[in-house]
């Protein structure tokens, strides 16, 4: 008959083998992967990395103003509207008191603030 903590033992040594193996593993395809692109070291491929969002970053700001429909000053001024529009539009049980958190309907004291 088969004990429950023999069982219990073959199936921590399996768990063991699998850990290793798995690390082993990860261990060559990382090894891979640097190969593939150059053998580059960790320091390397995130410098390149962060030098790749910066550009992108900034050709996007670059495109976007290039692109832009209306002039700084105008947009200010649309969003300023459009916001004075949503505040007196907005239901009561969702009013602010200023901040960014909501009043609540009743008593028209934030659930957030002490009293």
């Amino acid at each position: 008959m088969v004990n429950v903590k023999d069982l219990q033992d073959v199936v921590d040594d399996l768990k063991d083998q699998a850990s290793k193996r798995a690390a082993v593993l990860l261990g060559e395809g990382r090894t891979q992967v640097r190969a593939a692109v150059g053998g580059h070291s960790d320091g390397t491929l995130l410098g390149a990395f962060a030098l790749g969002m910066l550009l992108g970053a900034l050709i996007g700001a670059a495109i976007s103003l290039l692109f832009t429909p209306m002039s700084g000053q105008e947009a200010r001024r649309k969003i300023g509207e459009n916001v004075d529009k949503m505040r007196t539009t907005e239901p009561a049980e969702f009013a602010t008191n200023g901040s960014s958190r909501p009043m609540s309907a009743v008593g028209g004291q934030s659930p957030y603030v002490s009293s």
